[in-house]
């Protein structure tokens, strides 16, 4: 139930996913072309929502063709059946994550770093804030082995591969605990992704709107503190606990 653990795409894994977005226009006069990158924008976007709330059996591709305002045959035209599309989607989610990192303004991050780690984990947890419907299609996909799951599989792997070494590195060093890898990925990703899939249950137990920024920024330094072993920040700036929860959080406090 990933989102997952970044990699960056190699160049020609770019220039692939560049001539799949152009495969259908390249044809075409600039202004028409345009277009039609804008309309197959707007349907991975709308197919993206509905595959995460629905999954794919109970998405419907004319219910997303009205959704974006198009015929059903222009989304046929673009990806050819619902099959393709739910791949486009995918492809471009992944390509969102790898993104996410490439366009950060501090440049490279480190991973052989507690520094570099910390950005990580806050570009990690931004990505999963401003994109829950990534997890919730993961979800989906991850109820039976599907040639879907498989496909998602693959992505998955390729970054693994890249972050089995950083990581096992950092286990050795002691900047996180030396704990079976695969825990370790998947514990990782949970705390990072959750409470981002969980905002309606998080909002009506707690009052609080998680992709709010202090909510987000609350949550960040909380994966930080537990992941390197880190006191948190001011606890001043985190969101208000209703009060049963503060009630039962003082009664934990020990008397002096």
């Amino acid at each position: 139930m990933q989102a997952l653990l970044f990699y960056r795409p190699r160049d020609e894994e770019l220039e692939h996913g560049t001539r799949l977005m152009n495969s259908s226009t390249g044809h075409m006069e600039p202004q028409r072309q345009e277009r039609a990158l804008r309309s197959r924008r707007d349907i991975l976007s709308a197919a993206r929502m509905t595959f995460a709330q629905f999954g794919f059996d109970g998405a419907n591709i004319r219910d997303i063709a009205e959704q974006v305002g198009v015929t059903h045959t222009l989304i046929r035209y673009h990806f050819g059946n619902k099959m393709e599309l739910w791949k486009a989607v995918v492809d471009d989610m992944f390509a969102g994550l790898s993104a996410a990192f490439s366009n950060d303004r501090t440049g490279e991050i480190d991973l052989r770093t507690r520094d570099g780690l910390r950005s990580w984990l806050r570009l990690y947890i931004r990505y999963c804030a401003e994109h829950p419907e990534h997890v919730r299609i993961m979800i989906h996909e991850s109820m039976a082995a599907t040639e879907r799951l498989e496909y998602m599989v693959e992505h998955i792997r390729l970054s693994h591969a890249g972050l089995i070494p950083v990581f096992s590195r950092l286990m050795k060093q002691g900047v996180v605990p030396d704990v079976w890898l695969v825990s370790f990925f998947y514990m990782i990703s949970s705390i990072c992704q959750m409470p981002f899939v969980l905002t309606n249950a998080i909002d009506q137990l707690y009052g609080v709107q998680m992709t709010s920024q202090a909510a987000v920024d609350a949550h960040t330094e909380a994966v930080i503190a537990l992941v390197l072993g880190e006191r948190s920040h001011d606890p001043s700036r985190w969101p208000t606990l209703p009060g049963w929860a503060e009630t039962a959080r003082t009664k934990g406090h020990p008397k002096t």
